[in-house]
């Protein structure tokens, strides 16, 4: 079966993707512009999300699952020279409750896998990231995206429910020999700054409204001021005292939207995330949202 939807709002494409627990906040400038698609076959599902603006993503991806992921590197230097862009690509075998960012204009194919068909649990076990060969990794992916574009042609040569689990199987037995030939991780040097960007987080969502500077921040989680920039600009790309307004304005803006069926003052919300300067705070949410607070609330 094959579904594509398509969404204008973070918000909304948090469910898009069957099985996943996920929050989508906006942290670049734009209008939203999010598709989704996907191809569900017995036991396999190829999915591809695409997003125009920046994100931060919290997700945790269905139990039981190994997902295959292949980020392709956008870099305009390599493309101009005629040579293939790469990207990041590998599987991942224990994404709960995990934060990501992902660049505007981003194009993320993915495929989900039962775990007990390809994964040898006790090699695993320690493991949070298999590292797949970029070259047969690519190649996959785009035989992944091939069978996607046929389908919203509506020239998907596997529509017969009769193949699907032939189809399955064949996706199964490929992946699987790419996964064996793989790379098994420790946990990455990464997770330490996620960690501490969770700490970050965690307490501007736990007390929206309260000021929060970066040294009050040090001084009630017990991380160094310094530490606290570096690991948060380290795992985002952003540096925290923008990521302490953008989370605030997102959790306005989620309001907001549950706001326009149980009706409040744009200003009280305002107020709940800290926003005391009316006049300001329209300003920066509409330079990140593309819409003033109003016309969220009244859409």
């Amino acid at each position: 079966m094959y579904v594509e939807t398509t969404f204008h709002d973070a918000v909304e494409q948090e469910t898009s993707l069957p099985g996943w627990r996920q929050e989508y906040r906006q942290v670049s400038t734009g209008g939203y512009d999010g598709r989704t698609a996907a191809i569900l076959l017995p036991g396999v599902e190829i999915l591809r999300e695409t997003i125009s603006v920046g994100t931060e993503q919290v997700f945790s991806a269905p139990e039981g699952s190994v997902i295959f992921y292949y980020y392709p590197k956008l870099d305009e230097s390599e493309l101009a020279r005629g040579e293939r862009a790469l990207g990041v690509s590998g599987f991942a075998l224990n994404w709960t409750n995990r934060i990501g960012f992902m660049d505007a204009g981003s194009d993320l194919p993915m495929l989900v896998l039962r775990r007990s068909a390809i994964c040898d649990e006790e090699r695993s076990s320690k493991a949070q990231l298999v590292e797949a060969p970029l070259e047969h990794a690519a190649f996959l992916a785009d035989w992944l995206l091939s069978l996607l574009g046929a389908a919203s042609q509506q020239s998907y040569p596997y529509a017969r429910e009769d193949v699907d689990e032939l189809l399955a199987d064949l996706i199964t037995d490929r992946f699987e020999l790419l996964f064996q030939t793989s790379i098994f991780c420790e946990i990455p040097q990464i997770a330490k700054a996620e960690k501490i960007y969770k700490k970050i987080r965690d307490r501007i969502l736990d007390a929206p409204d309260r000021p929060h500077t970066v040294r009050s921040l040090s001084r009630e989680l017990g991380v160094s001021a310094f530490e606290l920039r570096a690991s948060c600009q380290s795992f985002s790309q952003i540096p925290l005292d923008k990521i302490l307004t953008l989370l605030r304005l997102n959790g306005a803006r989620r309001d907001l939207l549950q706001a326009r069926c149980a009706p409040r003052k744009v200003s009280d919300i305002a107020m709940d995330w800290g926003f005391f300067h009316w006049s300001r705070f329209a300003l920066r949410y509409r330079s990140l949202f593309g819409e003033t607070p109003s016309e969220t609330l009244k859409s």
